[in-house]
C-alpha cells in the first residue's frame, strides 16, 4: 500500500471521500465555481462547497453527475439575523443542497448572552428541518474562542441537537497551526469534527486526520489532490 493509502492509513476513507473542494471565499467568480466543480468530478471528489450565490449555475452544471453540492450560511462572519440565515437556508435546499454549514453569532457566547445564542442554534435547526436539509452543521472560527471557551460552546451544540461541529481558520482561510491542533484535541468524541481551513500539503491533511478532524473543506483541494495523485503513481 503506497502514496495516499498508506498516508491515510489502512482502513481510511479515500482521499477524495474526506476533501470538501471549496469554492468560498471573498472575491469568488462563476468562473472560480465552474473550475472547482470540474476539477472534482475529475478527480472524483464527491462533494463542493459554493456560496450561494452561485448555487443554481452550479446544480445546473452539476446536474446528473452525482456530485453533492454544500454551501455555508452567514459566510463569513454570522451576523446576519436569524430570519435572513433560515432565508439563505432555504435558497440553498431549492437549489439542490442537502447539506449546509453555517456561522452561528458568536458575540452573543462572547457577551454571555447565552440564551440568545441557544435560541438561535434552536431556531436554525429546527428551521433546516422543516426545509428538508438532511445535516447542518455550525461552524467557529478558532481565532475567536480559548480552548475552555471552545468546550462550553460544544456542550451548548450538543445540548441544542447538533452532533457536528466546524472549526475554521481565518474564515477558512488561513492554515491550522500548532494552537489550532491542540485545539482540537480538546474537543470530546461525542461529537464528530470537521476542519475549514487551507492545507499545503498531504501531511497536512493527516494532522487533522490524526486530531479526529473527519472531513476537510478546503480551497487548497487541487494541490492536495495532485500531490496525493502523483505519490499514487
Amino acid at each position: 500500500m503506497t502514496g495516499v493509502n498508506r498516508m491515510l492509513g489502512v482502513g481510511s476513507p479515500r482521499l477524495s471521500e474526506i476533501l470538501v473542494a471549496s469554492g468560498m471565499k471573498p472575491g469568488a467568480k462563476l468562473s472560480d465555481i465552474y473550475e472547482v466543480c470540474s476539477e472534482a468530478l475529475k478527480r472524483d471528489v464527491r462533494k463542493v462547497c459554493i456560496p450561494t450565490a452561485y448555487l443554481r449555475e452550479a446544480s445546473v452544471f452539476t446536474k446528473d453527475t452525482g456530485l453533492k453540492i454544500s454551501t455555508v450560511i452567514s459566510f463569513s462572519t454570522g451576523l446576519l439575523p436569524v430570519e435572513l440565515k433560515i432565508m439563505e437556508m432555504r435558497l440553498a435546499f431549492e437549489q439542490g443542497v442537502e447539506e449546509a454549514c453555517f456561522y452561528p453569532d458568536v458575540g452573543n457566547y462572547l457577551d454571555s448572552r447565552i440564551l440568545e445564542f441557544e435560541w438561535e442554534l434552536s431556531r436554525i435547526l429546527e428551521a433546516s428541518q422543516l426545509i428538508g436539509l438532511n445535516h447542518v452543521t455550525p461552524v467557529l472560527d478558532a481565532g475567536l474562542l480559548t480552548g475552555k471557551q471552545v468546550g462550553e460552546v460544544v456542550n451548548i451544540l450538543e445540548a441544542s441537537g447538533f452532533d457536528t461541529l466546524a472549526i475554521s481558520t481565518g474564515f477558512g482561510l488561513k492554515n491550522m497551526g500548532d494552537d489550532e491542533l491542540k485545539l482540537l484535541k480538546t474537543i470530546g468524541e461525542s461529537i464528530y469534527v470537521e476542519a475549514h481551513c487551507r492545507v499545503g500539503s498531504l501531511q497536512d491533511v493527516q494532522k487533522l486526520i490524526d486530531n479526529r478532524v473527519s472531513r476537510v473543506c478546503t480551497v487548497d483541494y487541487r494541490l492536495v489532490l495532485e500531490e496525493g495523485f502523483k505519490q499514487k503513481v
